[in-house]
């Protein structure tokens, strides 16, 4: 019997097959943030082995590690492992899935999940094949110590800052930082507002500088932000001397002359990032990124002149345009009441909770608690993540409701527990 596996599909065939057997053998080059609760991984094994590629960078460290400490696991690691097999003594698995969110996929780039294509199959004669094929992969493997999870940890933490963002390539910033505000990516691009002239004294270390090192010519200086800015950032400026503010340009920090604090940049066209595209910021959205700084969590470095991470503006600039809606929003949270009830599930202390406090009130202080709540844990059991307050505020038409903080927090315990985000 053979049978063709979607993303979802596969998810619950590979769990499956699983736990029908105590042996497996598991050739799969990625695993990301909960594979091993997503396959029921944590369970009596007679014999478990595994081979992933920890050396890629797109292979979560954490999760491996965890891997490692499951009863009569043995986990090693192959440079070269680019495939995805799933097997035990009666079934097979094999496609494109990797371990990882939206069931089996790679974490990241596909927070809202591949569409994936694998085959499963009980022919005893594919099943030896792909036995002889696992048995050469995990023998030509390397075990996997200390210091490899160190090193591992290091290429995961460069990886997640270069990988795409939800929904597709665009070349809008402020759309592709609505998506996803907690991408890594953004922490290098800051907004800037300043007023003062450079002084007499950062000139002439800038002409310096220039004649000693070929590579400044061409570059414009700040002076006096010290660590705010640092070498790669992405800075877009705006001049506020006067009434109106100004957008000068898009500027990369290329140095840093720490004992005059002097930060020199270069002028670009756009914002160029690996992988996420060459990005700028509409027209019409620079005077209302300008105004929104106002509003958001800046770093002072004088009267007028301010730095913030784009991601605050951008969620102060959203506030300001959308109306708080509070009634609105405490109907959609009593509609999770309903919802969840239909299913033979009734949070009657989230109710209860709602009524005390309002929506808003109930929704912050859920996600201000450091883990998840008991409501959160039990829709996960009922497959029904959607029906969380994570996933309620993070819609478009709540997102304005919270902070960009609150926001970050219900995306990263939606992505821990692999929820797939809608289109």
């Amino acid at each position: 019997m053979t049978a063709f596996l979607d993303e979802a599909a596969a998810l619950k065939s590979v769990r499956e097959m699983l736990l029908d057997s105590d042996e497996a053998t598991l050739v799969v080059a990625f695993w990301g943030a909960g594979a091993i609760k997503s396959l029921g991984l944590q369970k009596s094994w007679k014999s478990l082995r595994i081979v992933c590629n920890l050396d890629s960078g797109a292979c979560n460290p954490c999760e491996v590690e965890e891997l490692m400490s499951l009863q009569n696991a043995e986990v090693r690691t192959d440079w070269r492992l680019h495939g995805k097999v799933y097997l035990t003594p009666e079934t097979l698995i094999m496609g494109s899935s990797n371990a990882s969110s939206n069931g089996l996929v790679v974490e990241g780039a596909a927070i809202s999940g591949w569409a994936e294509a694998n085959i499963k199959s009980r022919d005893p004669e594919l099943i030896k094949q792909l036995f002889d094929w696992c048995n050469t992969r995990f023998s030509q493997a390397v075990g996997i110590d200390a210091e490899k999870l160190d090193l591992a940890r290091v290429a995961w933490k460069a990886r997640k800052a270069f990988a795409p963002v939800n929904g597709g390539l665009t070349s809008n910033l402020v759309d592709l930082v609505r998506r996803q505000p907690d991408h890594p990516a953004f922490d290098k691009l800051k907004v800037v507002q300043w007023a003062r002239p450079t002084s007499a004294h950062a000139a002439k270390v800038f002409d310096e500088a220039v004649q000693t090192d070929g590579s400044l010519k061409g570059t414009d200086i700040y002076e006096g932000w010290g660590a705010d800015m640092e070498v790669g950032d992405w800075l877009i400026d705006f001049n506020v001397s006067k009434k109106i503010p100004e957008f000068t340009a898009y500027w990369r920090v290329v140095h840093w002359d720490e004992e005059n604090d002097v930060t020199f940049v270069r002028e670009a066209d756009s914002i160029d990032m690996p992988t996420l595209g060459k990005l700028s910021v509409a027209k019409a959205d620079l005077p209302r990124l300008a105004e929104a700084m106002a509003r958001s969590r800046v770093i002072e470095r004088g009267p007028k002149e301010k730095i913030a991470g784009i991601s605050d503006v951008i969620q102060a600039m959203e506030n300001a345009a959308a109306p708080v809606n509070g009634k609105a929003f405490d109907r959609a949270m009593f509609s999770i009441y309903d919802k969840a009830a239909a299913l033979g599930y009734k949070p009657t202390e989230f109710r209860s909770m709602v009524e005390r406090l309002g929506g808003v009130g109930a929704a912050r202080q859920l996600l201000g608690k450091p883990g998840v709540s008991e409501g959160f844990t039990r829709l996960w059991e009922l497959k029904r993540l959607d029906l969380t307050v994570e996933a309620l505020v993070l819609k478009s038409e709540w997102r304005h409701l919270f902070t960009s903080e609150e926001l970050k927090r219900a995306r990263k315990r939606l992505v821990d527990m692999e929820y797939v985000f809608p289109e």
